[in-house]
């Protein structure tokens, strides 16, 4: 279980996070259009894990939460970049970026 859980409203802002303490972003995603969230980190900082939980369970083509799970692996300032797209038709697929500025310490 991760303590600290933030929300689309970092996009665009800093975060102060423990170093070594697992962190997560959530925003929404409907994956059954093809859109997803994914992420890249600055080195130090990791993806733990990445899963979607839909908005009511069996609700088919429904939207729902993706959530990603970081860590920083020591003290420092990174960046995280996110994008939705659809990974298979390149970057002019992009519709949303989430870019978060992490400070560990």
């Amino acid at each position: 279980m991760v303590a600290l859980v933030f929300t689309a409203s970092v996009c665009g802002n800093i975060i102060d996070v423990p170093a070594n303490t697992p962190f997560a972003v959530e925003l929404e995603e409907n994956p059954t259009t093809g859109y997803r969230w994914d992420f890249e980190a600055d080195p130090g900082l990791e993806v733990v894990a990445s899963v979607y939980t839909p908005a009511q369970p069996g609700g088919a083509g429904g939207g729902g939460v993706r959530q990603v799970q970081f860590r920083a692996n020591g003290p420092g300032q990174f960046a995280l970049r996110g994008k939705l797209w659809r990974s298979w038709t390149g970057e002019q697929s992009s519709i949303k970026t989430c870019e978060i500025t992490v400070r560990a310490s």
